[in-house]
């Protein structure tokens, strides 16, 4: 696996450093012929001046800054050809070239791979154009968006490719987070830019003036908007921390009340978001585990101080006792209304694979996902953790017994996880995780992240 990887990172190496610069110096080459007659000069210059305006006159978005030269560029090949789209990429690429932090290694690679994305958009763009304009047959409103989506899909893989090279992502990944990212405004800018190029060809350049206006609209209407969603997104990351800090304190409630059991909860949310965390699954789904874990014990509240804190054995009817703490806690999460997606954590936790669990005797699969984590969690820190009575197990027992119940008390699935999980961690790590018994709250944020 870490053969076919680097392999892989090797390919993309290849063709981001030398195929886009061998491609961008082609096209560049191709199109110097177009830029020397005089009559030329006039779309140039006008172009020159429209990509220096659009590089400094962007469309602020929430979590990106995007430039109005795509639309330029787009508009230049659809009024003249790709010569006019490859200037701008050139000038543009020179201004961002000249303004960013210059490294003599990394500054002449990126700014080449940069314009060799560029150009090859434009080369497949003019391509499809001209292709489109020999049939005759499609009108210019059809096909212009149709070539705003062929600009928009190139760019996003061609750009994708790059950035994935340079910051050692999955290209899938990179095109997936970068098209949630800005894909509608970026196409918007492409269709408005379609429409203008259309406009410019039936009343001449004076049309740029309102297209010029419309840009400036959509810039500071778009720069308002994504200022309220961040405005709106700090709101909302300070009613999580307070929910982070409220439930922390909720579980810590919760094991106070059980002398034997400090800092259980925080553990057991720690292991169940590790798990989590190792076979993939979301962020948000992380962090529901993460406070699952948090709760697990909440209708703990409801047993008595007698049976919770009894140093010898429980007797049948104090363990059914004990036992009713899944069906309380569910019942007070049901009747308060929130965190609802955390009912399988707090009802199921102590259901078996084999169906000899409880409250509900569910078996396999039946059992939520969220309850299988936990379930490894919670039964492996009540073995390793001390109490009054006896010595917590050394850490290889208490895997043993995890190994001893996969298939019949746990997920075998996720019980493999949970033990690679373990044996990964250094030893010192793994016994201050053990030992703890409260969890500062930054340290509690960034685990779920």
């Amino acid at each position: 696996m870490p053969l076919k990887t680097n392999m892989r990172t090797i390919i993309k190496g290849i063709i981001v450093k030398y195929g886009y610069a061998i491609a961008a110096i082609l096209i560049i080459y191709s199109s110097m012929s177009e830029w020397e007659p005089r009559e030329n000069w006039g779309v140039l210059f006008v172009y020159t001046l429209l990509t220096i305006f659009s590089t400094f006159a962007p469309v602020r978005l929430a979590n990106t800054i995007l430039t109005l030269n795509n639309a330029v560029i787009f508009s230049g090949i659809l009024l003249f050809g790709a010569w006019v789209g490859v200037w701008s990429a050139l000038i543009e690429a020179l201004i961002i070239a000249f303004l960013m932090k210059f490294n003599p290694v990394k500054t002449p690679v990126k700014a080449m791979a940069n314009l060799g994305q560029l150009m090859m958009t434009i080369w497949i763009v003019d391509a499809l154009n001209r292709w489109i304009s020999s049939l005759g047959t499609i009108s210019p409103m059809v096909s212009d968006l149709f070539l705003a989506g062929v600009y928009w899909f190139a760019n996003l893989f061609l750009c994708g490719l790059g950035i994935s090279y340079f910051h050692k992502m999955g290209w899938i990944h990179t095109v997936k987070e970068m098209a949630r990212g800005f894909s509608s405004t970026y196409l918007l800018l492409c269709v408005l830019a379609g429409v203008g190029s259309r406009l410019v060809e039936s009343y001449d350049l004076l049309t740029l003036i309102p297209m010029m206006v419309a840009f400036f609209t959509i810039s500071y209407v778009f720069h308002h908007y994504y200022d309220s969603i961040q405005k709106l997104q700090q709101k909302v990351e300070e009613v999580k921390t307070f929910n982070h800090k409220f439930l922390t304190a909720m579980a810590a409630s919760i094991d106070a009340r059980d002398r034997y059991t400090s800092g259980h909860s925080q553990r057991v949310a720690y292991w169940g978001k590790e798990i989590a965390k190792d076979i993939g699954l979301s962020a948000p789904k992380v962090e529901e585990i993460y406070v699952g874990g948090l709760l697990h014990d909440i209708g703990k509240i409801g047993i008595e101080d007698e049976i919770l804190n009894k140093k010898g054995k429980l007797t049948p009817e104090e363990y059914d006792k004990i036992k009713q703490h899944t069906v309380i806690g569910y019942e007070i999460i049901l009747q308060a209304g929130m965190f609802n997606e955390l009912l399988p954590a707090i009802r199921s936790h102590h259901e078996r694979i084999d169906g000899r669990g409880y409250p509900d005797g569910l078996a396999g699969d039946e059992i939520p996902l969220m309850a299988r984590i936990l379930a490894i969690s919670d039964a492996f820190d009540a073995m390793v953790a001390d109490r009054p009575y006896r010595k917590g197990l050394p850490v290889e027992e208490a895997l043993q017994e995890i190994r001893r119940g996969s298939g019949t008390q746990f997920d075998p699935i996720l019980a493999e996880h949970f033990i690679r999980i373990v044996q990964r961690l250094p030893c010192e790590e793994l016994q201050s995780i053990i030992g703890i018994e409260s969890i500062p709250q930054k340290q509690l944020q960034e685990a779920i992240r």
